[in-house]
């Protein structure tokens, strides 16, 4: 059994992994849109009158999630937000700088780890994360999030638990990657990290159901394109048995190979801090 949190030496590290697909990345992934109102919805209690909300996704990638929040506040909540993305590659900090987003949505992007945020204190009135926190050493990062974030602002993180990656077409029917993936924090991992820091009230958790339909041809699209960086621990030519007996299993339970039921349901982890 693979040891929680660790990786082979002889694979690609998830850094390697993200640089590798940062040009696709934006193709490879889905965006839970609910949840990104959601998050806006809990921005807007944050807000002051006549001011402008400041934001820092932590672990953004190409800063996807970021830009849809951002847009979605404006859009439909008339919240303005200034925002901040940081990610440790700047591979996919590049990319997001290259979609030609940043500048009409005021996104700043910044190459950063996410335990060693380099901003003042209290810099920020939310700090988010989306998909990313498993990648992060977890106490130092809350102790950083904490550090960034004012007095009152909120930390939201949304996240997979290791029984919900189970429950996805991967973890259901890719062969070993429920196993492989020993990166994800438990519920109670998640509640006793952010009760051990003095700096937050206790934290809530929500569950966010997230069901779509796709055609199986996209699903291999994804697996080839190594939509997640749980493909990195595969060697070659067990991604290629495995990917075959994915699309065997999958052609057995789907007859239609256009609608598969895909689960991909997450949590969103919500912190105030004090």
């Amino acid at each position: 059994m693979a040891t929680r949190h660790s990786t082979s030496s002889s694979q690609p590290r998830p850094l390697e992994h993200f640089s590798a697909v940062a040009e696709r990345y934006r193709t490879l992934r889905d965006l839970d849109q609910q949840t990104v109102r959601r998050v806006v919805q809990l921005l807007a209690s944050l807000t002051r009158p006549g001011g402008v909300l400041r934001v820092l996704d932590v672990g953004a990638g190409t800063g996807r999630y970021a830009e849809a929040v951002v847009e979605t506040a404006a859009a439909e909540r008339n919240v303005l937000c200034r925002g901040v993305t940081c990610d440790a590659s700047r591979f996919m900090v590049g990319s997001g700088v290259l979609c030609g987003r940043a500048a009409r949505l005021r996104l700043n992007r910044v190459v950063a780890l996410a335990e060693v945020l380099p901003f003042r204190e209290g810099a920020f009135d939310a700090v988010l994360s989306f998909n990313a926190i498993h990648h992060f050493g977890l106490d130092a990062f809350l102790e950083a999030a904490a550090y960034v974030l004012r007095p009152g602002g909120s930390l939201l993180v949304y996240t997979r638990t290791p029984e919900q990656n189970a429950r996805t077409v991967w973890g259901r029917y890719f062969p070993h990657f429920a196993e492989r993936e020993t990166r994800l924090y438990r519920e109670d991992e998640l509640r006793s990290a952010v009760a051990r820091r003095r700096q937050y009230r206790p934290a809530t958790l929500e569950a966010r159901p997230w069901v779509m339909r796709k055609a199986l041809g996209r699903l291999v699209e994804q697996a080839r394109g190594h939509c997640y960086s749980t493909f990195c621990f595969y060697t070659p030519a067990a991604f290629e048995v495995a990917l075959q007996s994915f699309q065997r299993r999958l052609a057995s339970a789907y007859p239609d190979p256009r609608r598969i039921t895909v689960r991909n349901d997450h949590l969103l982890l919500v912190a105030p801090r004090l």
